[in-house]
Protein backbone atom coordinates (compact mmCIF):
# COMPACT_ATOMS: atom_id res chain seq x y z
CA UNK A 1 0.00 0.00 0.00
CA UNK A 2 0.94 3.05 -0.90
CA UNK A 3 1.93 5.68 1.71
CA UNK A 4 0.42 8.78 1.55
CA UNK A 5 1.88 12.46 0.01
CA UNK A 6 3.39 14.00 2.59
CA UNK A 7 3.48 18.18 2.16
CA UNK A 8 5.10 20.41 4.68
CA UNK A 9 3.93 24.06 5.40
CA UNK A 10 5.98 26.72 6.73
CA UNK A 11 4.23 30.46 7.10
CA UNK A 12 4.45 33.42 8.60
CA UNK A 13 0.44 33.21 9.10
CA UNK A 14 0.67 32.75 13.31
CA UNK A 15 -1.35 30.47 14.95
CA UNK A 16 -3.65 32.32 16.35
CA UNK A 17 -5.99 33.56 13.16
CA UNK A 18 -7.96 31.64 10.11
CA UNK A 19 -5.21 31.41 7.25
CA UNK A 20 -3.16 28.25 8.39
CA UNK A 21 -6.28 26.25 8.58
CA UNK A 22 -8.02 28.01 5.16
CA UNK A 23 -4.65 27.21 3.71
CA UNK A 24 -5.17 23.32 4.99
CA UNK A 25 -8.91 23.18 4.10
CA UNK A 26 -7.92 24.25 0.50
CA UNK A 27 -5.52 21.43 -0.23
CA UNK A 28 -7.48 18.52 1.72
CA UNK A 29 -10.44 19.53 -1.07
CA UNK A 30 -8.23 18.49 -3.66
CA UNK A 31 -5.69 15.87 -2.12
CA UNK A 32 -7.94 14.42 1.35
CA UNK A 33 -5.28 11.49 1.24
CA UNK A 34 -2.15 13.92 1.84
CA UNK A 35 -0.62 14.34 5.51
CA UNK A 36 0.21 17.98 6.03
CA UNK A 37 3.09 18.49 8.54
CA UNK A 38 3.70 22.28 9.88
CA UNK A 39 7.25 23.30 9.88
CA UNK A 40 6.55 26.38 11.24
CA UNK A 41 3.94 29.52 10.79
CA UNK A 42 5.77 32.30 13.09
CA UNK A 43 8.54 33.46 11.37
CA UNK A 44 8.92 36.69 11.36
CA UNK A 45 6.11 38.76 9.33
CA UNK A 46 7.12 39.12 5.65
CA UNK A 47 11.13 38.24 6.56
CA UNK A 48 12.31 36.06 3.66
CA UNK A 49 15.45 35.17 4.79
CA UNK A 50 14.23 34.16 8.07
CA UNK A 51 11.90 31.75 5.92
CA UNK A 52 14.36 30.54 3.72
CA UNK A 53 16.95 29.26 6.53
CA UNK A 54 13.70 27.74 8.40
CA UNK A 55 13.10 25.56 5.10
CA UNK A 56 17.06 24.82 4.74
CA UNK A 57 17.46 23.59 8.48
CA UNK A 58 13.83 21.04 7.82
CA UNK A 59 13.36 20.21 4.47
CA UNK A 60 16.45 17.31 3.81
CA UNK A 61 14.57 15.28 7.05
CA UNK A 62 11.69 14.58 5.05
CA UNK A 63 11.33 11.46 2.84
CA UNK A 64 12.18 11.83 -1.15
CA UNK A 65 9.00 12.91 -2.57
CA UNK A 66 7.66 15.55 -0.30
CA UNK A 67 6.62 18.34 -1.42
CA UNK A 68 7.26 21.51 0.83
CA UNK A 69 4.32 24.37 0.66
CA UNK A 70 6.58 27.71 2.02
CA UNK A 71 4.54 30.96 2.19
CA UNK A 72 6.28 34.52 3.03
CA UNK A 73 4.76 36.73 0.62
CA UNK A 74 5.30 40.59 0.98
CA UNK A 75 4.63 41.11 -3.03
CA UNK A 76 1.29 38.84 -2.81
CA UNK A 77 -1.22 40.50 -5.44
CA UNK A 78 2.13 42.14 -6.91
CA UNK A 79 3.67 40.65 -10.62
CA UNK A 80 5.62 38.37 -8.22
CA UNK A 81 5.29 35.06 -9.69
CA UNK A 82 4.17 31.68 -8.00
CA UNK A 83 6.52 28.61 -8.12
CA UNK A 84 7.21 24.92 -8.43
CA UNK A 85 10.76 24.09 -8.16
CA UNK A 86 11.29 20.66 -8.40
CA UNK A 87 15.24 19.20 -7.36
CA UNK A 88 16.21 15.79 -7.65
CA UNK A 89 14.20 14.96 -4.53
CA UNK A 90 11.74 17.52 -3.68
CA UNK A 91 9.68 20.10 -4.55
CA UNK A 92 8.95 23.71 -3.12
CA UNK A 93 5.78 25.48 -3.89
CA UNK A 94 5.34 29.21 -3.27
CA UNK A 95 6.42 32.84 -4.32
CA UNK A 96 9.27 33.60 -6.36
CA UNK A 97 10.87 36.26 -3.84
CA UNK A 98 14.00 34.66 -2.86
CA UNK A 99 12.92 31.98 -0.31
CA UNK A 100 14.20 29.28 -2.38
CA UNK A 101 18.02 30.43 -2.39
CA UNK A 102 19.28 28.48 -0.17
CA UNK A 103 17.38 25.23 -1.67
CA UNK A 104 18.85 26.57 -5.14
CA UNK A 105 22.37 26.38 -3.47
CA UNK A 106 22.32 22.87 -1.91
CA UNK A 107 20.29 20.69 -4.42
CA UNK A 108 20.51 19.85 -7.80
CA UNK A 109 17.74 21.74 -9.82
CA UNK A 110 15.88 20.19 -12.73
CA UNK A 111 12.81 22.49 -13.38
CA UNK A 112 11.24 25.87 -11.95
CA UNK A 113 7.80 26.33 -13.60
CA UNK A 114 5.49 29.60 -13.42
CA UNK A 115 1.97 28.69 -11.98
CA UNK A 116 -0.32 30.12 -14.31
CA UNK A 117 -2.70 27.28 -14.95
CA UNK A 118 -6.30 28.99 -13.73
CA UNK A 119 -7.54 25.36 -13.79
CA UNK A 120 -5.10 24.22 -10.53
CA UNK A 121 -5.91 27.23 -8.61
CA UNK A 122 -9.57 28.00 -6.69
CA UNK A 123 -12.40 29.32 -8.88
CA UNK A 124 -11.88 32.71 -7.04
CA UNK A 125 -8.49 33.81 -6.36
CA UNK A 126 -7.91 36.65 -3.76
CA UNK A 127 -5.31 39.21 -4.53
CA UNK A 128 -4.28 39.17 -0.92
CA UNK A 129 -4.33 34.98 0.32
CA UNK A 130 -2.76 33.34 -2.69
CA UNK A 131 -1.21 30.74 -0.44
CA UNK A 132 -5.13 29.40 0.32
CA UNK A 133 -5.79 29.93 -3.45
CA UNK A 134 -2.65 29.46 -5.43
CA UNK A 135 0.53 27.66 -3.55
CA UNK A 136 -2.08 25.42 -1.50
CA UNK A 137 -4.02 23.97 -4.15
CA UNK A 138 -0.77 23.48 -6.79
CA UNK A 139 0.71 21.57 -3.73
CA UNK A 140 -2.36 19.55 -3.28
CA UNK A 141 -1.80 18.71 -7.18
CA UNK A 142 1.28 17.61 -6.76
CA UNK A 143 0.50 15.53 -3.98
CA UNK A 144 -2.03 14.06 -6.45
CA UNK A 145 0.63 13.26 -9.29
CA UNK A 146 0.38 16.25 -11.36
CA UNK A 147 3.65 16.78 -13.15
CA UNK A 148 4.66 20.43 -12.55
CA UNK A 149 4.67 21.34 -16.17
CA UNK A 150 1.20 21.27 -16.30
CA UNK A 151 1.19 24.22 -14.18
CA UNK A 152 2.82 26.74 -16.49
CA UNK A 153 5.78 27.07 -18.33
CA UNK A 154 9.28 26.80 -17.58
CA UNK A 155 11.42 29.91 -16.48
CA UNK A 156 15.08 30.52 -15.75
CA UNK A 157 15.15 33.84 -14.19
CA UNK A 158 14.08 32.87 -10.34
CA UNK A 159 14.99 35.41 -8.10
CA UNK A 160 17.42 34.95 -5.50
CA UNK A 161 18.61 37.08 -2.49
CA UNK A 162 21.06 39.38 -2.86
CA UNK A 163 23.05 36.67 0.42
CA UNK A 164 26.52 36.50 1.08
CA UNK A 165 26.61 34.26 3.88
CA UNK A 166 30.39 34.52 4.18
CA UNK A 167 32.64 36.95 3.49
CA UNK A 168 36.60 37.53 4.00
CA UNK A 169 37.39 40.66 6.00
CA UNK A 170 40.87 41.07 6.20
CA UNK A 171 43.44 38.14 7.73
CA UNK A 172 42.02 35.77 9.76
CA UNK A 173 38.26 37.79 9.34
CA UNK A 174 35.03 36.81 8.13
CA UNK A 175 32.06 38.22 8.00
CA UNK A 176 28.33 36.21 8.41
CA UNK A 177 25.07 37.75 9.18
CA UNK A 178 22.61 36.50 11.45
CA UNK A 179 20.05 33.78 10.52
CA UNK A 180 17.35 33.46 12.88
CA UNK A 181 16.46 34.37 16.27
CA UNK A 182 15.02 31.32 17.84
CA UNK A 183 12.32 31.77 20.63
CA UNK A 184 15.35 31.75 23.20
CA UNK A 185 16.75 34.73 22.31
CA UNK A 186 19.91 32.60 20.77
CA UNK A 187 21.70 34.65 17.62
CA UNK A 188 21.78 31.89 14.70
CA UNK A 189 24.75 32.91 12.24
CA UNK A 190 25.50 32.15 9.08
CA UNK A 191 29.05 30.68 10.13
CA UNK A 192 29.06 27.03 9.31
CA UNK A 193 31.92 24.72 9.47
CA UNK A 194 31.39 23.48 6.21
CA UNK A 195 31.04 26.86 4.65
CA UNK A 196 33.95 28.73 6.09
CA UNK A 197 36.41 25.23 4.82
CA UNK A 198 34.65 25.96 1.45
CA UNK A 199 35.23 29.65 1.28
CA UNK A 200 39.27 29.07 3.20
CA UNK A 201 39.93 25.91 2.04
CA UNK A 202 41.26 24.73 4.92
CA UNK A 203 39.56 24.21 8.40
CA UNK A 204 39.83 26.76 10.61
CA UNK A 205 40.01 27.19 14.39
CA UNK A 206 37.53 29.89 15.48
CA UNK A 207 39.00 32.62 18.17
CA UNK A 208 35.73 34.77 18.72
CA UNK A 209 32.91 36.23 17.83
CA UNK A 210 32.09 40.15 17.56
CA UNK A 211 28.33 40.99 17.04
CA UNK A 212 26.73 44.13 18.17
CA UNK A 213 29.52 45.77 19.68
CA UNK A 214 30.60 43.27 21.81
CA UNK A 215 33.34 40.02 21.65
CA UNK A 216 32.12 36.79 22.52
CA UNK A 217 35.53 34.85 22.87
CA UNK A 218 34.35 31.52 24.82
CA UNK A 219 33.49 28.47 22.92
CA UNK A 220 30.51 25.78 24.64
CA UNK A 221 29.91 22.28 23.47
CA UNK A 222 26.03 22.75 24.99
CA UNK A 223 24.04 25.16 27.00
CA UNK A 224 24.74 24.01 30.16
CA UNK A 225 28.46 24.50 30.16
CA UNK A 226 27.92 28.17 29.62
CA UNK A 227 28.75 30.25 32.63
CA UNK A 228 25.59 32.41 34.32
CA UNK A 229 25.76 35.67 32.51
CA UNK A 230 28.17 35.27 30.10
CA UNK A 231 27.67 35.63 26.31
CA UNK A 232 28.99 32.62 24.18
CA UNK A 233 29.46 30.88 21.28
CA UNK A 234 28.02 27.30 20.19
CA UNK A 235 27.97 24.89 17.37
CA UNK A 236 23.61 24.17 17.19
CA UNK A 237 21.94 21.26 16.07
CA UNK A 238 21.50 23.07 12.49
CA UNK A 239 25.36 23.21 12.16
CA UNK A 240 25.44 26.92 12.39
CA UNK A 241 27.30 28.47 15.17
CA UNK A 242 25.37 30.63 17.71
CA UNK A 243 25.69 33.41 19.94
CA UNK A 244 23.78 32.10 23.40
CA UNK A 245 23.29 33.30 27.02
CA UNK A 246 22.60 30.86 29.59
CA UNK A 247 19.00 30.84 30.82
CA UNK A 248 18.74 34.45 28.94
CA UNK A 249 18.22 36.07 25.48
CA UNK A 250 21.34 36.64 23.79
CA UNK A 251 19.84 38.84 21.18
CA UNK A 252 18.26 41.74 24.13
CA UNK A 253 21.66 41.55 25.40
CA UNK A 254 23.66 42.00 21.87
CA UNK A 255 20.61 43.67 20.18
CA UNK A 256 20.52 42.01 16.65
CA UNK A 257 17.74 41.13 14.65
CA UNK A 258 17.97 38.91 11.57
CA UNK A 259 19.97 40.42 8.84
CA UNK A 260 22.69 41.99 11.26
CA UNK A 261 26.02 41.10 10.36
CA UNK A 262 28.27 39.11 12.43
CA UNK A 263 32.07 39.14 12.29
CA UNK A 264 33.91 35.76 13.36
CA UNK A 265 37.80 35.63 13.95
CA UNK A 266 39.33 32.37 13.07
CA UNK A 267 43.41 31.17 13.17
Amino acid sequence: MASPPIITFSSDFGSSGPYVGAVKGAILQICPQARIVDISHEISSHNILEAAFNLACSYSYFPAGTIHLAVVDPGVGSERRGIVVATDRYRFVGPDNGLFTMIYRREKVRQVVSIESERHCRETVSATFHGRDVFGPAAAWLASGLEPDRLGPEVTDWRQLPLTLLQREGSGRIGGVVLQVDRFGNVITSVHDRELRDLLGRQPSLVEFQAGGRRIGRHCRTYAEAPAGELVYLKGSSGYYEIAISEGSAAQIVGLRVGDPVRVTVR
